[in-house]
């Protein structure tokens, strides 16, 4: 079957609007070294330690975890510290007019900077976000990972920017719950080398491809947008760019994709070191 793919079957189905591929241009762009260098001086004044980005792999089991437990027991954990909670639906599934996933489980922000935020005027909102609970952002943690979003954390300037906040950057961070249609793809797949520096995968997991079960029907590649993925001989080869968000190992339809976790690695340990990687930057008790 893979012998009879070509290269255009072998893009993943990600978001294809104009703003996005305004910024995928500009994204190349940036490559160029004395662009880089400007891009860098502007973005990241303060150079990458302030920054953080981090998926959890969507089927993680390790032990007794099950798939759920491990992003939640992280999410629960800076629920309960923040100070201030909004919901808002999914800015990457509304303007790219998802089909597969629900729009209305999108982002978590808390902190400081999420009771500074215009909750009519949300970037790209499909309606106005609303301040929550800790039990309610909870109920939404569980609701999107139960529809098969990809858990991810991230305490970025960008974000601080374009949502109007940037005097509480070091007091704000979010969760989002990603799909395809994700908008990190942007940074991370077509533009420079600077989002790999705070863009992490989840320390110990790696994604192992079985050859006697792959048949090369190239459905792994639809969902992955970050140029995880290679074609080897006809089968499905995951390269040093995945992100270890784990959407490829749901869709796979022969179950040839499997998620593993590193055997001389604690789990408890790996979730601590993410949580005081976050801590040790952002305060979201405000």
């Amino acid at each position: 079957m893979a012998n009879k793919l070509q290269k255009k079957d072998l893009k993943p189905n990600e978001r294809s609007t104009p703003v996005f591929l305004k910024t995928k241009k500009k994204g190349w762009l940036t490559r160029l070294p004395i662009l880089k260098q400007r891009h860098r001086k502007k973005h990241y004044p303060r150079g990458f330690d302030t920054e953080a980005g981090q998926y959890i792999p969507v089927n993680l089991r390790v032990g007794e975890y099950e798939s759920e437990v491990v992003p939640i027991k992280i999410m629960d954990y800076f629920i309960e510290k923040a100070g201030t909670i909004v919901i808002r639906d999914c800015p990457c599934r509304v303007t790219n007019d998802c089909k597969d996933h629900a729009k209305d489980l999108g982002c978590i922000w808390m902190g400081k900077g999420a009771a500074n935020l215009d909750l009519k005027k949300l970037p790209g909102a499909g309606k106005e976000g609303r301040y929550a609970t800790k039990e309610e952002a909870r109920e939404h943690v569980r609701l999107a990972i139960k529809n098969g979003l990809a858990p991810a954390l991230g305490k970025l300037r960008g974000d601080a920017v374009l949502y109007n906040f940037l005097e509480y950057d070091d007091e704000t961070m979010n969760f989002c719950f990603c799909c395809s249609c994700c908008c990190v793809a942007a940074g991370y797949k077509y533009g420079n080398s600077d989002y790999k520096n705070f863009f992490k995968r989840m320390e110990g997991v790696t994604f192992v491809t079985d050859p006697e079960k792959c048949v090369g029907c190239g459905e792994c590649f639809k969902v992955c947008i970050y140029n995880g993925l290679k074609m080897v001989k006809g089968k499905s080869v995951h390269t040093e760019d995945c992100i270890g968000c784990g959407h490829c190992e749901a869709v796979c339809p022969e179950g040839a994709i499997s998620i593993k976790f590193d055997e001389n690695k604690n789990i408890d340990d790996v979730i601590d070191g993410i949580i005081k990687r976050y801590e040790k930057i952002v305060d979201i008790s405000g």
